[in-house]
């Protein structure tokens, strides 16, 4: 295999590439007009517009009942953008995708920072081409908040330990807590002990545990209380016992536990999620060990003595990923979402890979390793898509049209251009086009599969059937679903009369019918649940389709739509 040359690719090219992905994955999906998802982002957007209608900006509420469950800062930046833009779905996921678009560049000031420019403009490309980080970010759900903050104060003490000057180093420190005092403010102390994981462990790896760095973390934490503090206060004061629901019983016994929601899943749980969620960029990862492995090899050095730029940022970043998710394993709850602060350490360690491909620096078998990782998108990127629609079309019912066929041919296609060049060692054009073509088959994914994913898991057809009527019956019971998207979609009048659990979740098989139930109870139900709700509830027949809904409600509807009838308690047709 032909030796690693320096490659002529010119920053400016590199930028150009990454705003035009940043383009295209944080602010595209915005003219896309995709339906909120059920539960979370539904129910989220929902506290938002309360917000909003209330005036009410220091307890969240949903149906008029107090939410303790997450921390205020996307509630605020969620409720300031409908405020501005209006009760749409652009206003609920603009501040998401915003908070997407900051964790792209923090990646970006990580890599630039610890690297230098080329690898931090590959960075922020890289993270915004990872499956986990693109597809959620377009899901408004509060951890994307978290990412930024939390790159950024962990990149801030890693500066501060190298930096000179007691006015440079205080205020990095100042800096330092205002990023951890807006992390609290998006996910409590979750966001302090990944950024004191990162950082600690890497103090302890490289011996540089000092006085010094102790003191600079306390002044930090301070600044952080002053800044998270004053909301805290103001719930607790409104609402007596927040602090000890939030801070022991959902912070302390969350972790300690498996008491608490999310619980009960294995010590490896987050590793397929890291792995698939991390493609196609983790699989450089061996490379960089290899890069890493090849360029210490009979070195001898001090404690945190580095012989070629980054190295001690290498140590800071391998920390930062393992310590986050040993920490984040260990905790009694787990979630998706919450292993999505460490993709940000993996994207610049590949991107430091790359950048030393391009500079002509990667070791020879560092280089094989790196060929054997990028060729096989030239056989693997023409049949991914293509063999992927009939299979979504059989699971998913995705519709699948005869131009989108075309289309994922033509963009599963795309990916034989940078195997070509690489064939030719045209490094300079084979490693953009190698970036662009993940990007162009996340695009399809959020063109053709995500809105028909959100159609399948929402309630807006639900919503207009009540805005419809211009009433709602005293009790809605949403069977095997959680409330979400249904309230954000009323009209503003009916929202205003909703009361406390006027539209309720419930699972089927604690359905019972209750003496003591409002009279004009509707119950909501998936298709295949009618028949064992019918027969547990002693229900009679008479229900009707909304959208993917089956509503059953007292005979005095005023609403003429297609009735579901039974023949018996097993078999129902549509008249």
């Amino acid at each position: 295999m032909d030796e690693p040359r320096r490659s002529d690719v010119s920053l400016r090219q590199l930028i150009v590439a990454a705003s035009l992905i940043a383009l295209l994955i944080f602010l595209g999906p915005v003219a896309l007009r995709i339906p909120l998802t059920d539960p979370d982002e539904g129910f989220h957007a929902s506290i938002a517009q309360e917000m909003v209608e209330r005036g009410d900006w220091v307890t969240p509420r949903f149906q008029g009942e107090a939410f303790f469950d997450k921390p205020i800062l996307f509630t605020w930046a969620q409720a300031l953008s409908l405020k501005l833009l209006g009760m749409n779905e652009d206003a609920v996921r603009l501040p998401g995708l915003l908070f997407g678009l900051a964790a792209m560049l923090a990646t970006g000031v990580v890599g630039w920072r610890i690297f230098g420019p080329r690898a931090g403009v590959l960075a922020a490309m890289l993270y915004a081409t990872m499956v986990l980080p693109t597809v959620l970010a377009q899901l408004a759900v509060h951890d994307v908040a978290l990412v930024p903050f939390a790159a950024l104060a962990t990149l801030l003490f890693w500066e501060a330990d190298r930096a000179s000057g007691f006015r440079t180093k205080a205020g990095l420190a100042v800096t330092i807590g205002v990023l951890l005092g807006l992390s609290c403010l998006t996910k409590g102390f979750v966001g302090v002990g990944l950024v004191g994981v990162s950082y600690g462990s890497y103090l302890l790896v490289t011996r540089r545990l000092s006085l010094e760095a102790c003191v600079r973390g306390a002044a930090a934490l301070a600044i952080a209380g002053l800044i998270a503090l004053p909301w805290y206060l103001a719930m607790e004061a409104r609402n007596p016992g927040y602090l000890h629901y939030y801070f022991v019983e959902r912070h302390l016994l969350g972790f300690a536990t498996e008491s608490q929601r999310h619980g009960g899943e294995p010590w490896w749980y987050y590793l397929p999620i890291i792995l698939s969620g991390g493609l196609p960029w983790i699989l450089y990862l061996p490379v960089a060990v290899r890069d890493w492995w090849e360029r210490r090899k009979g070195e001898s050095r001090r404690p945190g003595e580095s012989r070629f730029p980054g190295d001690g940022g290498t140590t800071l970043l391998w920390c930062w990923f393992l310590a986050c998710t040993v920490l984040l394993s260990a905790a009694g709850s787990k979630l998706v979402t919450y292993i999505w602060p460490v993709f940000p350490p993996v994207a610049v360690l590949a991107a430091a890979v790359w950048a030393r491909l391009l500079d002509g620096e990667l070791s020879q078998p560092a280089f094989e390793w790196f060929g054997r990782c990028f060729a096989p998108i030239g056989w693997i990127g023409p049949l991914l898509l293509p063999l992927s629609l009939p299979v979504l079309n059989r699971v998913l019912g995705l519709p699948v049209p005869w131009y989108a066929v075309v289309l994922a041919v033509l963009v599963g296609l795309s990916a034989w251009i940078p195997a070509r060049l690489w064939s030719k060692r045209r490094l300079a054009q084979a490693l953009p086009a190698g970036v662009l073509v993940p990007a162009a088959h996340m695009l399809f994914v959020l063109a053709f599969v995500l809105p028909h994913l959100a159609t399948q898991h929402n309630a807006k057809d639900l919503a207009e059937y009540f805005n419809r009527r211009g009433r709602l019956p005293g009790e809605v019971v949403l069977v095997e679903q959680r409330v979400g998207s249904v309230v954000f979609y009323l009209k503003p009048e009916l929202r205003r009369r909703l009361t406390i659990d006027q539209f309720r979740g419930q699972r089927a098989d604690e359905l019972r019918p209750r003496p003591g139930a409002q009279p004009d109870t509707v119950y909501v139900v998936e298709e295949e649940h009618v028949g064992e709700v019918a027969e547990r509830l002693n229900l009679r027949p008479g229900w009707r389709r909304v959208g993917r809904h089956c509503v059953h409600e007292p005979d005095r509807a005023i609403f003429r739509t297609p009735r579901l009838v039974a023949e018996s308690s097993a078999a129902w047709t549509w008249k």
